[in-house]
Protein backbone atom coordinates (compact mmCIF):
# COMPACT_ATOMS: atom_id res chain seq x y z
CA UNK A 1 0.00 0.00 0.00
CA UNK A 2 1.49 3.35 -1.10
CA UNK A 3 1.02 6.22 1.68
CA UNK A 4 3.12 8.74 0.70
CA UNK A 5 0.70 11.42 1.87
CA UNK A 6 1.70 12.82 4.64
CA UNK A 7 1.31 15.63 6.94
CA UNK A 8 3.50 17.54 9.62
CA UNK A 9 2.49 20.65 11.70
CA UNK A 10 4.63 23.72 12.13
CA UNK A 11 4.02 26.96 14.38
CA UNK A 12 5.83 30.05 14.91
CA UNK A 13 4.88 32.81 17.25
CA UNK A 14 4.30 36.42 15.82
CA UNK A 15 3.64 38.78 18.80
CA UNK A 16 1.37 37.56 21.06
CA UNK A 17 0.28 35.39 17.99
CA UNK A 18 0.66 31.43 17.62
CA UNK A 19 0.32 30.51 14.05
CA UNK A 20 0.20 26.77 12.63
CA UNK A 21 0.32 25.77 9.44
CA UNK A 22 0.60 22.38 7.98
CA UNK A 23 3.18 21.24 5.85
CA UNK A 24 2.35 19.19 2.96
CA UNK A 25 3.83 16.49 1.25
CA UNK A 26 1.49 16.28 -1.37
CA UNK A 27 1.52 20.00 -4.01
CA UNK A 28 -2.11 21.44 -4.16
CA UNK A 29 -3.35 22.18 -7.22
CA UNK A 30 -3.71 26.13 -8.56
CA UNK A 31 -6.93 26.78 -9.74
CA UNK A 32 -5.69 27.19 -12.80
CA UNK A 33 -4.90 23.71 -13.32
CA UNK A 34 -8.90 22.95 -12.38
CA UNK A 35 -9.56 21.99 -16.03
CA UNK A 36 -6.62 19.91 -17.55
CA UNK A 37 -6.12 16.55 -19.91
CA UNK A 38 -3.54 14.27 -20.38
CA UNK A 39 -3.83 12.49 -23.73
CA UNK A 40 -0.99 9.87 -25.84
CA UNK A 41 1.29 11.61 -28.01
CA UNK A 42 3.01 9.29 -30.99
CA UNK A 43 3.27 5.50 -30.99
CA UNK A 44 6.61 5.33 -28.91
CA UNK A 45 4.61 4.51 -25.54
CA UNK A 46 5.61 7.85 -23.49
CA UNK A 47 4.69 10.89 -24.09
CA UNK A 48 2.05 13.50 -23.35
CA UNK A 49 2.52 12.93 -19.05
CA UNK A 50 1.22 9.08 -19.82
CA UNK A 51 2.85 6.06 -20.10
CA UNK A 52 1.14 3.26 -22.13
CA UNK A 53 1.45 0.25 -23.92
CA UNK A 54 2.76 0.29 -27.50
CA UNK A 55 2.42 -3.46 -28.64
CA UNK A 56 -1.16 -2.69 -28.25
CA UNK A 57 -1.00 0.02 -30.59
CA UNK A 58 -5.03 1.07 -29.69
CA UNK A 59 -4.29 3.79 -27.25
CA UNK A 60 -0.95 5.25 -28.66
CA UNK A 61 -1.25 8.37 -30.99
CA UNK A 62 -4.24 10.14 -29.17
CA UNK A 63 -6.04 6.74 -28.88
CA UNK A 64 -6.40 7.37 -25.14
CA UNK A 65 -7.34 10.70 -23.34
CA UNK A 66 -8.06 11.68 -19.64
CA UNK A 67 -9.74 15.31 -18.63
CA UNK A 68 -10.97 16.80 -15.40
CA UNK A 69 -13.13 19.51 -14.34
CA UNK A 70 -13.09 20.41 -10.80
CA UNK A 71 -15.79 23.21 -9.03
CA UNK A 72 -14.79 24.57 -5.69
CA UNK A 73 -18.07 24.89 -4.21
CA UNK A 74 -16.80 26.93 -1.01
CA UNK A 75 -17.24 24.40 1.36
CA UNK A 76 -16.09 21.60 -1.00
CA UNK A 77 -15.46 20.68 -4.42
CA UNK A 78 -16.75 18.65 -7.30
CA UNK A 79 -14.56 16.64 -9.50
CA UNK A 80 -15.66 15.40 -13.32
CA UNK A 81 -13.20 12.76 -14.75
CA UNK A 82 -13.58 12.41 -18.58
CA UNK A 83 -11.93 8.84 -20.25
CA UNK A 84 -12.52 8.88 -24.02
CA UNK A 85 -11.19 5.41 -25.67
CA UNK A 86 -11.17 4.07 -29.30
CA UNK A 87 -13.32 0.82 -30.16
CA UNK A 88 -11.11 -1.77 -30.09
CA UNK A 89 -13.34 -4.88 -32.00
CA UNK A 90 -15.44 -5.51 -28.79
CA UNK A 91 -13.38 -4.59 -25.86
CA UNK A 92 -13.58 -1.07 -24.98
CA UNK A 93 -12.39 0.29 -21.46
CA UNK A 94 -12.52 -2.23 -19.07
CA UNK A 95 -11.86 0.24 -15.49
CA UNK A 96 -9.83 3.02 -14.46
CA UNK A 97 -8.19 3.61 -10.62
CA UNK A 98 -8.34 7.08 -9.60
CA UNK A 99 -5.82 7.49 -6.08
CA UNK A 100 -7.35 8.41 -2.85
CA UNK A 101 -5.25 9.62 0.30
CA UNK A 102 -6.03 6.38 2.74
CA UNK A 103 -5.41 8.44 5.85
CA UNK A 104 -5.80 12.29 6.78
CA UNK A 105 -2.62 14.23 8.22
CA UNK A 106 -3.80 12.94 11.98
CA UNK A 107 -3.18 9.31 10.42
CA UNK A 108 -6.78 8.91 10.39
CA UNK A 109 -8.17 6.17 8.43
CA UNK A 110 -10.32 7.61 5.97
CA UNK A 111 -11.34 4.69 4.02
CA UNK A 112 -14.86 4.86 5.98
CA UNK A 113 -15.28 8.82 4.63
CA UNK A 114 -14.09 7.42 0.56
CA UNK A 115 -16.79 4.49 1.28
CA UNK A 116 -20.10 7.44 2.13
CA UNK A 117 -18.31 9.47 -0.84
CA UNK A 118 -18.80 6.78 -3.52
CA UNK A 119 -21.85 4.41 -2.08
CA UNK A 120 -23.83 6.26 0.36
CA UNK A 121 -24.02 9.62 -1.49
CA UNK A 122 -23.81 11.77 1.17
CA UNK A 123 -22.51 14.76 -0.56
CA UNK A 124 -25.56 15.73 -2.33
CA UNK A 125 -23.93 16.84 -5.65
CA UNK A 126 -22.49 13.28 -6.53
CA UNK A 127 -23.19 11.56 -9.63
CA UNK A 128 -22.96 8.13 -10.29
CA UNK A 129 -22.04 7.96 -13.88
CA UNK A 130 -20.57 5.21 -14.63
CA UNK A 131 -19.23 4.51 -11.04
CA UNK A 132 -18.30 0.66 -9.82
CA UNK A 133 -20.27 -0.39 -6.38
CA UNK A 134 -17.51 0.44 -3.89
CA UNK A 135 -15.90 -2.58 -1.91
CA UNK A 136 -13.43 -3.33 0.66
CA UNK A 137 -11.63 -4.71 -2.87
CA UNK A 138 -12.31 -2.10 -4.28
CA UNK A 139 -10.83 0.62 -1.98
CA UNK A 140 -7.22 0.06 -1.29
CA UNK A 141 -4.24 -1.54 -2.28
CA UNK A 142 -4.70 -2.39 -6.63
CA UNK A 143 -2.57 -4.92 -7.55
CA UNK A 144 -2.19 -8.52 -9.70
CA UNK A 145 -3.34 -9.58 -13.21
CA UNK A 146 -6.43 -7.28 -13.24
CA UNK A 147 -4.00 -4.32 -13.47
CA UNK A 148 -1.49 -5.56 -15.98
CA UNK A 149 1.54 -2.84 -16.81
CA UNK A 150 1.04 -1.35 -13.07
CA UNK A 151 4.07 -0.16 -11.73
CA UNK A 152 3.35 -0.79 -8.10
CA UNK A 153 0.22 -0.93 -5.99
CA UNK A 154 -2.26 2.33 -5.89
CA UNK A 155 -4.48 2.93 -2.92
CA UNK A 156 -7.41 4.44 -4.34
CA UNK A 157 -10.81 3.62 -5.81
CA UNK A 158 -11.98 1.64 -9.17
CA UNK A 159 -14.68 3.05 -11.34
CA UNK A 160 -16.29 0.68 -14.57
CA UNK A 161 -16.91 1.63 -18.23
CA UNK A 162 -19.81 3.95 -18.75
CA UNK A 163 -22.68 2.56 -20.66
CA UNK A 164 -20.92 4.77 -23.32
CA UNK A 165 -18.67 2.64 -25.34
CA UNK A 166 -16.07 5.17 -26.58
CA UNK A 167 -16.28 7.88 -23.04
CA UNK A 168 -16.57 6.98 -19.42
CA UNK A 169 -17.67 9.80 -16.86
CA UNK A 170 -17.71 10.16 -13.48
CA UNK A 171 -18.86 12.83 -11.29
CA UNK A 172 -18.80 13.02 -7.31
CA UNK A 173 -18.60 15.40 -4.80
CA UNK A 174 -16.02 15.56 -1.72
CA UNK A 175 -14.22 18.13 1.19
CA UNK A 176 -11.28 17.38 0.16
CA UNK A 177 -8.81 19.84 -2.21
CA UNK A 178 -7.27 19.27 -5.16
CA UNK A 179 -3.68 17.54 -5.50
CA UNK A 180 -1.40 16.02 -8.03
CA UNK A 181 -1.29 12.28 -8.08
CA UNK A 182 -2.02 9.39 -9.72
CA UNK A 183 -4.32 7.03 -12.46
CA UNK A 184 -4.40 3.77 -14.30
CA UNK A 185 -6.71 2.80 -16.60
CA UNK A 186 -6.99 -0.64 -19.01
CA UNK A 187 -9.08 -1.87 -21.31
CA UNK A 188 -10.89 -5.08 -21.59
CA UNK A 189 -9.10 -6.91 -24.64
CA UNK A 190 -5.67 -7.84 -24.78
CA UNK A 191 -3.81 -10.12 -22.34
CA UNK A 192 -0.08 -10.56 -21.28
CA UNK A 193 2.18 -8.73 -23.54
CA UNK A 194 -0.95 -7.51 -25.94
CA UNK A 195 -2.59 -5.45 -22.79
CA UNK A 196 -3.95 -2.35 -23.88
CA UNK A 197 -3.17 0.19 -20.55
CA UNK A 198 -2.18 3.76 -19.35
CA UNK A 199 -1.23 5.77 -16.55
CA UNK A 200 0.75 8.82 -15.54
CA UNK A 201 4.40 9.01 -15.70
CA UNK A 202 5.32 10.61 -12.26
CA UNK A 203 3.12 7.36 -11.12
CA UNK A 204 4.24 6.67 -7.55
CA UNK A 205 5.84 9.55 -6.50
CA UNK A 206 5.30 13.31 -5.82
CA UNK A 207 6.57 16.56 -7.64
CA UNK A 208 9.38 17.98 -6.00
CA UNK A 209 8.84 21.24 -3.84
CA UNK A 210 9.23 24.23 -6.17
CA UNK A 211 8.11 22.49 -9.40
CA UNK A 212 6.57 24.36 -12.19
CA UNK A 213 5.55 21.46 -14.49
CA UNK A 214 3.01 18.73 -13.41
CA UNK A 215 2.16 17.13 -16.76
CA UNK A 216 3.71 14.16 -15.48
CA UNK A 217 0.31 13.66 -12.71
CA UNK A 218 -3.36 14.27 -13.03
CA UNK A 219 -5.80 16.20 -10.25
CA UNK A 220 -6.70 14.00 -7.70
CA UNK A 221 -8.70 14.66 -4.17
CA UNK A 222 -5.97 14.92 -1.10
CA UNK A 223 -6.72 13.18 2.50
CA UNK A 224 -6.91 16.88 4.12
CA UNK A 225 -9.31 19.48 3.14
CA UNK A 226 -8.01 23.26 1.52
CA UNK A 227 -5.49 25.10 3.31
CA UNK A 228 -5.24 28.60 3.45
CA UNK A 229 -3.43 29.91 0.73
CA UNK A 230 0.25 31.55 2.15
CA UNK A 231 -1.21 35.03 1.23
CA UNK A 232 -4.60 34.52 3.13
CA UNK A 233 -1.92 33.43 6.08
CA UNK A 234 0.42 36.51 5.65
CA UNK A 235 -2.42 38.85 5.59
CA UNK A 236 -4.35 37.48 8.72
CA UNK A 237 -0.98 37.72 10.20
CA UNK A 238 -0.71 41.72 9.53
CA UNK A 239 -4.72 42.41 10.45
CA UNK A 240 -3.76 40.36 13.84
CA UNK A 241 -0.23 42.27 14.22
CA UNK A 242 -2.25 45.44 13.80
CA UNK A 243 -5.21 44.57 16.18
CA UNK A 244 -1.98 43.62 18.70
CA UNK A 245 -0.54 46.88 18.08
CA UNK A 246 -3.06 49.20 18.43
CA UNK A 247 -4.72 47.30 21.76
CA UNK A 248 -0.87 47.94 23.24
CA UNK A 249 -1.29 51.18 22.25
CA UNK A 250 -4.29 51.93 23.87
CA UNK A 251 -3.12 50.50 26.96
CA UNK A 252 -2.60 52.73 30.12
CA UNK A 253 0.22 53.09 31.33
CA UNK A 254 1.85 51.59 35.05
CA UNK A 255 1.34 54.91 37.14
CA UNK A 256 -0.99 56.84 34.73
CA UNK A 257 -4.29 58.69 36.03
Amino acid sequence: MIMKRMAAVTCWGFTALLVCTAAQASVFVDSANYVGSRATVGTSGSGGGLQWNPAAGIWSDGGFSISWQITNNGADYTYRYTIDTPLSGSAQLSHWLLELSPTDANGNSLESYWESVFVSNTQGDYSDIGIAPVTAGDVGPATGASNVGMPSALWGVRFTRDTALTETVVQFTTTQAPVWGDFYARDGGGTGAGTIYAYNLGFGTDPTAGATSFLDWIARPDGDSRLPEPTSLALLALVLTGWGVGAMRGKPKKGSN
